[in-house]
């Protein structure tokens, strides 16, 4: 396609043009009914997999296969429909999965409570079915005692009930007291220091000002005398010395995700008391932020300054790193412990530096016009979200619209995955390796033998492995999520471009408000849902197959032909720029679509030479915009957290353990609200640019749309060019005359 493409001219404005929304009609209709076809393979599979449907291709799943424990039998507990032959209990009875000290699982119905402590025991199943024939605890006991030297029994001991498996609460404690011993050492080893300067340093084990107070704790040894805390207090950042000088430690039960007063508990609580102020702050004084910041943007002069700040210091960096690295190789080359080649090589860096610094001055000197002009649209976009606060709003829907599809398929995946076929898997640390056990047709005493655990350390788990049809429908199932939510993505991008190309080409702005967003939101949900549908099967087909080529990868691995590997790279990382491009492409397609109605592939086309007719602005918007996204992003994440925390420094002290779970929650979302404002403000800065492009290919300089900061800048870009040129501008565009210089006295004369 070169510069006679039938595509590749200026865009001519329709005799009844009437701006955006006007006399469109439906397009890519066919892309909507594949959408909606599968999405019911997609409900089919599902029920077969759930079991409402039967089909001989695909087995029923049962989700508990995935999460729950399996015996030392290979039989998972609560699943499997298999009577112990000496218990006469049946696993599907049997769903939680308790340890013998051998780290051999056996399924037993409840996981014991402090309430059960030594009131029984727990053993293999043919030791099992004597203890639950046996009367007295004392006949209990004395049966089990041998067996428990061999790993074969255990007593009754408290446990926690998590996912299936009881875990042992003295587990969990030795566990959390050896998690905060560590913990304290390294914090004190932090706060202990030999240069003390004998004023604003504590010696360790001696009183203070005459007080008998020990500036020590357990962890503190008679050998560490001679050493000083460090005096710091809890405005320092770093580590909390003045807590350890007064003996303050991390303790076992504080570390215990089961103890009522533990951390868990107590940041669970934080967050259940601190709930609202997360969810004001990060979310509905963040979206506030957003329009403060949108304004902050429209004060003259701002945008400017904070543009061509970051460019000059974008260039700084480059040239003072330059000659950072310069300086450090002059004085490498005549100290004694660097080589000369150390020094050359920070030569070279200088150089490289030096060289992108002057790269980027050029680039930036190409395209500083453009640079005004980016700025002028941005200023323009900011003014379209501000009189349409609605939009913004819109991302959350389609966040709801991703959950509602997210449900059922989560539901389906879980299913679909627990259908495969169960392997047991023997797995020896103390010789690391692993080997498959067939349980199938062998004695107990056999299946024993073939994965020991009484002295190994061997231990079985399980695998799944999936036949050729349950492995194609997985890999569809992931097509389809890949589909929807790019769909839900490309719908957002188009009533965004729908709304902010209907405020451009209105002349009177007055009547533009949120009525304008739900209009034009129903037109192109009503006219254009297909064109989504198009580019997003794009993107979803790129994606899928992304993943083949990641799996390929994966079984290349255990290869040892390296080209094989390399070609799976490089493939992967052409299918990785592609997808880029086509987000890039389609994005633009979009924004051809609401303005024209084009179907996708003629907005695509007109959508991909307009790029290239306009490279150089495009370039400039792009380094624009993005400048402006990023600090938008920073403004509103930092800001919102600083509000949410002076509000509960100033009110929530007293009922909170510690702020920093409610901070982090603020930051999270915070962060995600300025990711979606960002996502519709970029939008609307992409449109503006090509409402403006097409405002100018297609009307005279008096008959265009463009106004305000944005007119302005066009009428003094032309200007100066006129001047640089030698010719006039014709009003306000970029068509200019020549212009025949007027005769001086001297001539006249």
């Amino acid at each position: 396609m070169g510069d006679d493409h039938p595509d590749n001219v200026k865009l001519e404005a329709p005799a009844d043009f009437k701006g955006p929304g006007a006399d469109r009609g439906c397009t890519d209709i066919l892309c909507s009914v594949l959408l909606l076809a599968c999405w019911g393979a997609m409900t089919f599979v599902g029920l077969c997999v759930l079991g409402v449907i039967q089909n001989d291709m695909l087995k029923e799943g049962v989700p508990a296969r995935l999460t729950n424990g399996m015996d030392y039998n290979g039989k998972i507990c609560g699943v499997d429909d298999y009577v112990i032959p000496e218990t006469g209990k049946n696993i599907k009875d049997l769903p939680k999965a308790f340890y013998l000290p051998s780290g051999a699982p056996v399924c037993v119905e409840t996981c014991p409570t402090l309430e059960d402590e030594y009131t029984g025991y727990y053993c293999k199943y043919p030791r099992q079915a004597v203890i639950d024939a046996t009367q007295s605890f004392g006949a209990m006991t004395a049966y089990a005692a041998p067996f428990m030297a061999t790993f074969e029994c255990a007593p009754y001991v408290e446990t926690v009930d998590a996912w299936g498996y009881c875990v042992p609460k003295a587990a969990i404690s030795a566990l959390a007291g050896m998690a905060a011993d560590k913990m304290n050492e390294e914090i004190v080893n932090d706060c202990l220091t030999d240069d003390a300067d004998g004023g604003s340093n504590y010696l360790v084990g001696n009183s203070q000002n005459g007080e008998d107070e020990k500036h020590y704790n357990k962890y503190v040894s008679e050998d560490d005398n001679a050493r000083y805390w460090i005096n710091t207090d809890s405005t320092t950042l770093g580590n909390n010395c003045t807590a350890q000088r007064k003996g303050i430690v991390i303790t076992a039960d504080y570390m215990d995700p089961t103890s009522e007063d533990g951390f868990f508990d107590k940041a669970n609580a934080d967050m259940y008391t601190a709930m609202y102020v997360i969810l004001g702050c990060g979310c509905g004084v963040a979206m506030f932020l957003g329009f403060v910041y949108l304004y902050i943007l429209q004060i003259p002069g701002v945008l400017s300054t904070v543009c061509w700040g970051l460019i000059a210091a974008i260039e700084g960096c480059f040239l003072g790193l330059a000659l950072y690295s310069y300086n450090t190789s002059e004085t490498w080359k005549t100290d004694t412990t660097h080589t000369e080649s150390e020094a050359n090589l920070m030569l070279y860096v200088a150089y490289g530096c030096a060289g992108i610094g002057g790269i980027w001055a050029l680039v930036i000197c190409c395209l500083r016009k453009r640079i005004v002009l980016a700025i002028g649209i941005v200023k323009e976009a900011c003014k379209a979200v501000s009189k349409m606060k609605i939009i913004t709003m819109y991302p959350v829907m389609q966040v709801i619209g991703v959950i509602i599809f997210l449900v059922p398929w989560s539901i389906y995946m879980f299913y679909l995955a627990s259908s495969g076929d169960v392997n047991v898997e023997c797995i020896c640390p103390s010789s690391l390796g692993s080997y498959s056990v067939d349980f199938s047709g062998t004695s107990e005493e056999e299946q024993e033998s073939s994965c020991d655990d009484s002295g190994a350390g061997c231990f079985m788990y399980k695998s799944f492995s999936y036949d050729d049809n349950t492995k194609l429908i997985g890999l569809y199932m992931l097509f389809s999520w890949f589909w929807t939510s790019q769909f839900v993505v490309a719908a957002g991008q188009l009533v965004v471009a729908m709304s902010i190309s209907t405020w451009y080409f209105t002349r009177d702005k007055s009547t533009i408000g949120n009525g304008t967003f739900f209009s034009s939101a129903r037109k192109a949900m009503w006219y254009h849902l297909g064109t989504a549908a198009f580019g997003s099967l794009i993107i979803a087909i790129i994606k899928t197959i992304r993943v083949v080529i990641a799996y390929l990868q994966s079984k290349a691995k255990n290869s040892k032909n390296q080209v094989l590997k390399m070609v799976l790279c490089a493939i992967q990382c052409y299918m990785w720029c592609l997808e880029k491009c086509m987000k890039f492409l389609n994005k633009n397609a979009y924004i051809q679509t609401a303005i024209f109605g084009y179907s996708f592939c003629k907005a695509a086309r007109k959508a991909f030479f307009l790029i290239l007719r306009n490279i150089m602005r495009i370039s400039a918007v792009a380094i624009v915009s993005q400048f402006v996204l990023i600090i938008g992003k920073l403004f509103i994440t930092v800001a919102a957290t600083f509000v949410g925390y002076y509000y509960m420094d100033s009110n929530m002290m007293d009922q909170l353990n510690g702020m920093w779970l409610p901070i982090l929650l603020i930051i999270l979302f915070a962060y995600v609200t300025a990711e979606m404002f960002n996502e519709v403000f970029g939008m609307a800065i992409w449109t503006i640019l090509q409402c403006f492009v097409a405002d100018e290919e297609m009307f005279e300089p008096s008959e265009r749309f463009a106004e305000g900061d944005l007119a302005e800048t066009v009428s003094k870009t032309q200007k100066a060019a006129a001047a640089e040129a030698g010719v006039a501008p014709t009003g306000g565009g970029e068509k200019m005359v020549a212009v025949t210089p007027a005769p001086s006295s001297q001539e006249l004369a």
